[in-house]
C-alpha cells in the first residue's frame, strides 16, 4: 500500500500556495485501491464529487459531496477509493498548526468540552461560496499575500467554529484520545489489517504490538478475537444464527467460528443462544 505525504503529494494539482498555506483544487480518478496518508499540515477537505471511505483513529467515515473533514497535523488516515472509475474531486485547505492554535486562543469561550481528533461535517452554503471563490482565483492564477491567505483560513475556521465550537476547541486546544484500545475498538469489524491499525496509531507494527501488550497485558490479535466473539455472542442472543454471522466476525468457515466460540465461552453458539435468551 502506497504511503502518501500531504500537502507534498498535491504539488502538481491546481492551487494557490503562500508559505505554509495552500488552497488546492484536488482531483483524482477512482478505482479500488487504498492509500496511507500522512498529514504534515492541518487539512480541511471539502468534497465536490465522488466519494472515499476514510479509516481514521477515531472510526470510519464515508466522505461524499457536501461533506467535509478537518484532519489534524501529524495524524494519519487510510483513504479507500470506491470500486468505480468515477472522478473524485475535493477542495483542500492546508495550513500550519500555529494558525489553528492562534485562532482558538482568541475565541471568547474555548473551554475544552470535546477531545474528538477529527471533525466530519456537512458543508454550508457559505462554505460552498467560499470554495467557488477560491477555485475562481486558482483558475485565474491569482496569488495571495501571506496576510490574505491567513485571513482566508481564519474565515473557514470561523464558519466551522460557529457550527461546532466544542469540537474545534478540542482539536486545536486538547490532547485528543491516544488510547490504543479505543483505536482498536473503533475498527473491530472493519477490514483493516494489524499493520494498518499500527499506521493509524502512528507506530511501527512491532511497537504497536509491544505498546498494546504492555498497556493491556494482551496481544492486539487476541484482544480483537475476544472482542469480536463477545459481540457475536450478543448477536446470537438476539436471534441471529451462527451461519449468518461468522463471516462478519473474521472467520472463513463456520466450523472455525464454532470452535473459537466454544473455546472462549464453554458452549457452542447454539447452546449459548438458548441459555441466554430472556
Amino acid at each position: 500500500m502506497e504511503i502518501v505525504r500531504v500537502p507534498e503529494a498535491t504539488r502538481q494539482q491546481p492551487q494557490i500556495t503562500t508559505g505554509e498555506i495552500a488552497f488546492v483544487d484536488y482531483s483524482d480518478r477512482g478505482g479500488p485501491f487504498r492509500n496511507r496518508v500522512l498529514f504534515d499540515r492541518y487539512a480541511i477537505s471539502l468534497v465536490q464529487q465522488g466519494q472515499k471511505q476514510i479509516y481514521r483513529a477515531g472510526g470510519n467515515t464515508i466522505l461524499r459531496p457536501g461533506h467535509g473533514m478537518l484532519i489534524p497535523q501529524g495524524h494519519s488516515i487510510i483513504a479507500e477509493h470506491s470500486n468505480t472509475n468515477e472522478l473524485y474531486h475535493s477542495f483542500i485547505v492546508f495550513f500550519p498548526e500555529k494558525i489553528g492554535h492562534d485562532f482558538i486562543a482568541h475565541q471568547p469561550d474555548r473551554r475544552l468540552k470535546s477531545t474528538a481528533p477529527y471533525l466530519h461535517f456537512e458543508v454550508s452554503d457559505y462554505i460552498n461560496d467560499y470554495v467557488q471563490h477560491l477555485r475562481t482565483l486558482i483558475r485565474k492564477q491569482q496569488t495571495l499575500s501571506a496576510s490574505m491567505a491567513e485571513l482566508k483560513v481564519q474565515e473557514l475556521l470561523t464558519a466551522l467554529y460557529e457550527k461546532q465550537p466544542d469540537v474545534i476547541a478540542g482539536i486545536f486546544g486538547g490532547p485528543g484520545n491516544n488510547s490504543l484500545k479505543a483505536l482498536v475498538e473503533q475498527h473491530l469489524l472493519t477490514p483493516l489489517t494489524l499493520d494498518e491499525l499500527a499506521f493509524l496509531a502512528n507506530r511501527s507494527l512491532s511497537s504497536f504490538k509491544r505498546d498494546f501488550e504492555k498497556a493491556y497485558q494482551l496481544s492486539p490479535q487476541r484482544y480483537i478475537r475476544q472482542r469480536r466473539l463477545e459481540i457475536a455472542a450478543s448477536e446470537l442472543v438476539k436471534g441471529r444464527p451462527a451461519s449468518e454471522l461468522y463471516l462478519d466476525y473474521g472467520y472463513q468457515h463456520l466450523s472455525n467460528f464454532n470452535t473459537a466460540f466454544k473455546r472462549q465461552f464453554g458452549h457452542s453458539p447454539t447452546d449459548w443462544a438458548s441459555r441466554n435468551k430472556g
